[in-house]
């Protein structure tokens, strides 16, 4: 997987929990913790400098990205419409522009404050990401109480679950239990009279 779509997941994965319910661990909860996540990834920018406005453009793009994954392996949940339009609308006040660097054309942030340069930068890697195909095998966990990114590296792009030790083998467990009662409530009613 490229750097950028690597810090990408890195976003998405700065939150962990339940979606429908909001409950989960969040990591970036202050100006100075995104600050703190953005020095961990190459931006080199003080505490003082991330202000509440940043903190809002990177959780939008965070969860508008998750939201898009969930596409990739049909793990939509309800609240992703709404925060695909959110990222829908940050996106729209990040300035990209083409430049030919060393003859190719590449596709790059105009911003220059840090936070909206860092998320610009990653929504133009999931633009190249798309054209060059790796974009389909980012996506976020099937598995509702999880949701986490994860990088597909199966053979024919059919990963769903970011672990099959953790959340598939979950998933696995719940639908032998409800096959099971259903074999056994059948069962029930054919032995009733």
């Amino acid at each position: 997987m490229t750097p950028p779509l690597d810090t990408l997941q890195s976003l998405i994965n700065t939150w962990f929990g339940r979606v429908a319910t909001g409950d989960g661990d969040e990591t970036l909860q202050s100006p100075a913790d995104l600050a703190r996540w953005c020095r961990g990834h190459g931006v080199d920018v003080a505490d003082g400098e991330i202000s509440a406005a940043d903190l809002e453009l990177a959780l939008a793009v965070r969860e508008g990205m998750r939201a898009a994954l969930a596409r990739h392996n049909d793990a939509e949940q309800p609240a992703d419409a709404a925060a695909r339009e959110r990222l829908d609308q940050v996106a729209s006040d990040l300035h990209l522009h083409v430049t030919l660097d060393g003859g190719r054309p590449r596709l790059r942030p105009r911003e220059v404050a840090p936070v909206r340069h860092l998320m610009a930068t990653l929504l133009a890697a999931a633009v190249l990401a798309d054209q060059d195909r790796t974009w389909q095998r980012l996506k976020v966990c099937r598995e509702p109480r999880c949701r986490a990114a994860f990088y597909d590296t199966s053979r024919n792009n059919s990963g769903v679950w970011c672990s099959m030790s953790a959340c598939g083998a979950a998933a696995k467990q719940r639908a032998f239990v409800e096959r099971r009662r259903a074999r056994n409530a059948a069962a029930r009613r054919a032995a009733a009279p």
